[in-house]
This record gives structure tokens, sequence and C-alpha cells, in this order.
């Protein structure tokens, strides 16, 4: 038997017991692993494990309740991971997560329980994400601030996984600055190892054994340094090799395993390494070993995906050269710290419609047209996604009270052109968002479709002749920018794209690229969009 040293070593001083499975079939196992591109602050690349603090609202729970479904805290905590990482009680990042608000809107008149008769949710919550060091230093935090959207469901699912879902996309969604930043990247949480076995039946003599003894040491690379890697791999690898293209006419099914799982696992371990050319030597061999269903294959195209998402987190997390890393927390509206601020904004003032009539009054904003996000999986979305494109808050219902009066005036904020509030405060309506194409595209599997496409309400925070600055009232609160040649409100991603976004938005101003370029507004707060807006103030002109 092949002596395994750095192998064997490796599962001794992590305290791993290797076993080989005696049963008919090969066991699977999946890895939650992290790519080969290395942070852009490395400061905290040794880091190996992290804990994890996870505080709820009451309003979670009490959800439960209305749908009448058992509540568990610990399945919420367990549903929680970082690829890459291990979870301990003691781990070197220290990560609370604090749900402050969360609520199941379900008795409201306006509510649509179906959605192209699927089932829709109205979900609104709010947020804190804390990350410290070993030292106790916090390095990192953000904020989700008080937003209602409607979830669209496939028939089957459940209010509990539905529920588990929406926690957890906050949480990564939080946390996808502070990973693509401290951390390798890209997150890779399908990779797999397999213990081949023999049938019972099998005349074989190819030791299956030490085969397997060849990958154990793919489980326990979060306990090894990264650049001890190579080294580790070289042994196996080596060993791989040999098996690329593995005959045996004792068993022919074994040595198409073999050859498929040696050649997978020079993909895999080259593509953590970064060695992508080295990887795709053995892409044809995944291909040709590995078994279809109806000749279709998951194994290759998802190796294929990981290779081509690695190149593109690498040209984009290469133009990335800081981050907020502390959030300031933001300054809300009255209403979005109401009991009832995921249902509708409600202050005294006065509405100009597009016929020019002017009410005064209470004025309520619903939130019956939320965002939506759709979770349906394609074979249950039978052709109408495409629709969802002109669904959004442009609907929202404005009603205004008006004193003396026994009913409500009742609009849209479509046909809006500004409210202004009893201090004085003047909000225009505009578009803001975007829609969401016919056809899922990008890396993730899981890709989840969103319509941000919306009718806000915007407050003038700095007018310019060829940009503007403004600051969302409702339903969100961005900061966007505003050409009076275009119509809609422009507002760049937070972290990956942002610069690129930026550039094509600015790009009649040579020297705010060259301000692009160097991070200078990189950053996701007033501050910065009062900057960029006087920025290009002085290099190009604006009044």
């Amino acid at each position: 038997m092949r002596n395994f040293t750095k192998i064997i070593l490796l599962l001794v001083l992590t305290g791993i017991n290797q076993t080989v499975c005696g049963q008919a079939m090969e066991a699977t196992n999946r890895l939650n692993l992290r790519g080969p591109v290395p942070p852009v602050d490395t400061q905290y690349g040794k880091y190996k494990s992290y804990e994890l603090i996870l505080e709820l609202s009451p309003g979670l729970e009490n959800s439960y309740n209305i749908k009448k479904v058992p509540f568990s805290a610990e399945k919420f905590t367990s549903n929680f991971f970082i690829s890459g990482l291990k979870k301990t009680n003691d781990g070197d990042f220290k990560i609370k997560y604090n749900l402050t608000r969360f609520e199941l809107v379900n008795d409201e008149d306006y509510l649509e329980t179906y959605y192209q008769k699927a089932p829709a949710y109205y979900i609104g919550l709010e947020s804190n994400l804390e990350i410290s060091d070993k030292s106790g230093k916090v390095i990192y935090k953000r904020y989700t601030t008080p937003k209602v959207c409607m979830y669209v469901t496939n028939p089957t699912e459940t209010y509990e996984r539905l529920s588990y879902k929406i926690v957890n996309d906050n949480f990564n969604a939080m946390i996808a600055e502070f990973e693509g930043f401290y951390l390798y990247g890209p997150a890779i949480s399908n990779l797999k190892y397999v213990d081949i076995e023999k049938k019972k039946k099998s005349k074989s003599k190819f030791n299956t054994d030490e085969f397997n003894t060849s990958v154990q040491v793919l489980p326990n690379l979060v306990d090894v340094d990264r650049e001890n890697w190579l080294d580790l791999f070289g042994e196996a690898q080596n060993y791989w090799k040999e098996f690329v293209a593995f005959q045996d006419k004792e068993d022919e099914d074994l040595a198409k395993k073999v050859r498929f799982t040696a050649n997978y696992n020079l993909v895999a371990t080259n593509i953590l390494l970064g060695q992508i050319d080295e990887a795709n030597k053995y892409m044809p061999g995944v291909k040709e070993n590995e078994k279809s269903f109806l000749g279709m294959r998951t194994d290759y195209p998802y190796l294929t995906t990981v290779i081509e998402e690695i190149d593109r987190y690498k040209k984009i997390t290469e133009k990335a050269s800081t981050i907020e890393a502390i959030q300031a927390e933001p300054v809300l509206a009255s209403y979005k710290k109401s009991a009832t601020a995921f249902r509708y904004a409600e202050f005294d003032g006065e509405v100009l419609n597009v016929d020019s009539e002017v009410f005064k009054g209470k004025v309520r904003i619903i939130s019956d047209f939320p965002e939506l996000v759709d979770l349906r999986t394609e074979q249950t979305v039978s052709g109408l996604r495409s629709m969802m494109d002109g669904i959004g808050s442009e609907k929202s219902s404005v009603r205004i009270y008006v004193e003396g009066e026994k009913k409500p005036k009742k609009t849209n904020l479509k046909k809006v052109v500004n409210i202004k509030d009893n201090e004085g405060r003047m909000y225009i309506v505009g578009k803001a968002g975007r829609g969401v194409p016919l056809v899922s595209v990008g890396a993730a599997v899981d890709k989840v479709e969103t319509n941000t496409k919306r009718y806000s309400l915007f407050e003038e925070v700095k007018k310019g002749a060829k940009v503007s600055l403004y600051h969302e009232f409702f339903p969100q609160d961005d900061y966007s920018l505003k050409k009076p040649t275009q119509d809609e409100f422009f507002t760049p991603p937070v972290f990956l794209g942002r610069r690129k976004a930026l550039k094509e938005y600015f790009s009649d101003c040579p020297k705010m690229i060259e301000s692009i370029d160097k991070g200078v507004y990189d950053f996701e707060n007033k501050e910065t969009y009062i900057k960029m807006y006087d920025d290009y103030t002085e290099f190009c002109g604006n009044s």
C-alpha cells in the first residue's frame, strides 16, 4: 500500500479519524471551501474559524405562530455558515448578526396571497452585522434598513424554508463585502470527494482503501494554512495522475469511476491552488467518464462554471482597493422607526398630482406593491417571469385624508408629481431600480430574481445642470444621481462592479474616471455621494 505520509500526518494533527465506508455505493461528501483569489486585505488571510452569535427578532417567532408551524432558533443558527471557515464556539472571527425586526404582514386588505398562481408573502426586516477580530476589535459593520418585499415561492415551498432563506440571504448580502475584501474567494460550496467501493461481485484487485486514503486530504483543508496546500496536494496529485486513464478488464464500471474520480480530484485541487491551466488539462477526462442521466451531466458543467467564476471574480476584486469597513449607522426617516414601517409611510403634507390638483391632509403611502423577489424555479414560472417588469411600486397606493371629508382621496405614485411635508421638505416622484431578465444568467445555481424597478419619492440634496443628487425617502433610502436627459435615477452597485458602473455614468468627464480608478468613490454613504457630485461639478462643470 502506498504510504501517504503528509495525508496521514494531516489526519493525526487535525484529530480526524480516517474511516472507509463499507456500503455498496460510493460515499459522496460535499465541501465548502474558498477559491484561490487572494483577499484585497491579507491581514486576516490565516484566520480559519469563526464564532457566530445570532440575535433573532421576536417578530420571527411570531410569524411562525401566525403560520402555525413550530419555531426553532437552533435551526436558524445551524443554517448559517461561511464557506472555507470552520464554525466554532471560540473562532478567530466573532460575527454578530442581529435581526432587529421581522414581520410577516398578514392582516392588510391590500395583500395578494397569490401572484401568477404562486404563493406570495409580504415580509419586512431590519438587521445589522458586526465582525470582530481575535483581539476583539470591531473590523466590519453593516446595516439593513427597514424594508418590505413580496416573496413569490413554489407552491410546494414551506414557510419554514422560506424564512430560513430570507434571513440567510440577508446575512449573506451583508457579509459579502467582508468576504470579498478579507477572505480568499470566491466561495466554492459544491466541490466533492468520493470514497470508491467495489461491488461485492467485483473481481477487480484495485486497492480502494489506498485510493480512498488519498482523498482524505480534501475534507480537512480548512485546518491547513493555504501556503501549505501545494505541498500537501503534491503527493496525492502524483498518485491520481496514475489513474486518469486507468483500465481494469475485471470491472470496467469500477475503472470508469476511478478514472472519473482521479480526473475530478486533479481538476478540483488545481482549481483550489489557482492553477487553472493545469486544471483544464483534466476537464476532458471528467466529461468523458462522468456518469450521465439521459445525456445530462452535473459535475462537468459545475466545474466549468467554477473556473469561469474564478476568472470573473479575479477581474472584479483586483479593482477593489478599499471598502468602508465600519458603515455609519443610517439615519432613518421617522416612518421607518414606527411600528407600521413595513406597511406604509404617513405624515402631514400636500400632494400635487399629474392633473395639477393639490390635496392637503394626512398623506399615507402604502407598501402594497413592494419589491418583488421571485423564488420560483424555472419549472413553475410558466413563461410569465417577463411580466414582472411591469409590476412594481408605481402602483403603490397613496391616500390623502383631508380634514372634514369622510373618505380619503385615492391615487398612486405614478400619478403623483410631488409631495410636500408639513416641514417644507419636497419629495419628487421618479423611477429607480431595474427589472429582471426573462432567463436567469450568471454562475449562481440558486440565483434569485429580484424586481427592484420602482417608483420612488426622492428628496433633492444638490441640484446641477447635468447631474443632481437625491436621497430616496420611499420605499427605500438609497442615494441616487439623476441626469435631466435620463428618465431613471442611478444608483451604482455597492461593491462588485461599482467602479465599472460609475465610469460608464461619468464617461463624459475624464477627471472623474481618474478618481474612480483611484477608489475615491468606493464607499456607499452620503459623504461619498456629495463628494462625487462636488468633484463632477469642479472637474467638468455642472451649473
